[in-house]
């Protein structure tokens, strides 16, 4: 009787092992892109800074944000900075299966929203009304959660909407993201993302 139990015991930790192992490396896949966004620039290059050694390659952008509407705004400039780190995804599929393209170019003489939704007049803080002429469901990282939409000006166009400034980190890291986000939790905004989709 006290071999059966022994063996019983035994066989629970290898098939609790085994499906640990098992959800670990079929389930979960590891991805290497982490967003991050704080109105305080100084605490984005002071966590990338702290965690320097486990980052691949990053970059800092500064841009606006629209609160109301969780509008990140870019100018063309910064926008096509993103690119190289595959930030902005264009969304196909269904609801049950999204599939997700990085975005490869960008406009740098049109207005262009990413967004889920066609919204073809954008609204500032100061309520001034600004057109986009360039529209893709596609959205910063893979997910629209923290921000909805983002649109991108040209350069002579950008100082002239009004916002509250927000600052944005795109990194790969060298370890799965989503063990190394924890060092990002004081940051307003953090999300991942697949950094190697092309």
């Amino acid at each position: 009787m006290l071999k059966k139990i022994l063996i019983s015991i035994l066989s629970l930790i290898v098939l609790s092992v085994g499906a640990l192992f098992v959800y670990n490396n079929v389930r979960h896949k590891p991805v290497y892109g982490i967003i991050v966004l704080d109105k305080d620039e100084k605490k984005i290059t002071d966590a990338l800074s702290t965690q320097k050694k486990d980052i691949e390659k990053s970059i800092v952008l500064n841009g606006k944000w629209v609160e109301q509407s969780k509008t990140l705004v870019l100018k063309a400039t910064d926008a096509q900075k993103v690119l190289p780190f595959n930030g902005f995804q264009k969304v196909s599929g269904s609801k049950d299966n999204y599939k997700f393209d990085a975005i490869k170019q960008i406009s740098e003489n049109e207005a262009t929203l990413f967004s889920k939704d066609q919204a073809p007049l954008i609204n500032d803080e100061a309520d001034k009304t600004f057109s986009s002429k360039v529209y893709e469901h596609a959205t910063l990282g893979e997910t629209t959660a923290y921000v909805k939409s983002v649109f991108i000006l040209p350069d002579h166009q950008y100082n002239e909407f009004t916002a509250s400034p927000i600052s944005l980190g795109i990194l790969k890291v060298k370890t799965d993201a989503s063990k190394a986000l924890i060092n990002y939790n004081k940051l307003e905004i953090k999300q991942l993302y697949n950094e190697s989709r092309a």
